[in-house]
């Protein structure tokens, strides 16, 4: 039966996160210059780790995270829209400050579609396509890296974490917090995908 491992790293803090702005899937910003370390510090902690091919969603930050971990190493990385920050509609780019109240509400729901944004069964589509499609592309036994999003990977969650039941899987995914440049483990085999390693810091993922 054909196994593929994923390493899914969220990006490492951006100018927008260090600055209070939303940053969903409409904007972006690059990494923040005193961050850097937190992705250096995740490629240590998966230099071990023969990454055979790399897919990154297509915004800036994660791009830029996929280069810095790939240094050294010749492996491709290709764009994967699916892999998008949830669309956060006409509030993508605001403050926190003015507009937070506005994202609570719609993050309650996960449904931006009233500030012309997306849902979360669109986005939970958009997951399951992204690893179907990267699984489907990889050989047996390899090890691929993926780099995207803190709300794209509590929708990973929701959808592959196979230690929860339904009701505390949706909990959990409202509830999770992913720290920038953390690693989570997707496990992916002919029969479906199972999260088997929670984020995690590099610091964290080197000691289990």
């Amino acid at each position: 039966m054909k196994q593929v491992t994923f390493y899914y790293v969220r990006h490492g803090r951006t100018e927008f996160n260090r600055d209070g702005i939303i940053q969903g899937g409409r904007v972006d910003s690059p990494l923040a210059e005193e961050s850097i370390w937190q992705v250096e510090d995740t490629a240590r902690a998966l230099a071990d780790v023969d990454l055979a091919r790399c897919y990154s969603s297509p915004l800036g930050r994660a791009r830029q995270t996929a280069e810095i971990i790939l240094t050294g190493r010749d492996v491709p990385m290709q764009p994967l829209d699916d892999l998008r920050e949830f669309d956060f509609g006409t509030i993508d780019g605001k403050s926190w400050k003015r507009y937070g109240a506005r994202f609570a509400w719609c993050y309650l729901w996960q449904n931006f579609s009233s500030v012309g944004g997306e849902t979360g069964a669109q986005v939970r589509a958009r997951v399951r396509r992204a690893f179907q499609t990267m699984y489907d592309q990889s050989a047996d036994g390899e090890n691929v890296l993926v780099t995207a999003h803190g709300a794209i990977m509590r929708y990973v969650l929701l959808e592959f974490y196979r230690s929860l039941g339904p009701v505390r899987r949706k909990i959990k995914s409202e509830t999770l917090k992913t720290p920038n440049a953390g690693i989570a483990v997707v496990t992916g085999d002919d029969a479906g995908f199972d999260l088997v390693r929670l984020p995690m810091t590099a610091e964290e993922f080197q000691r289990t």
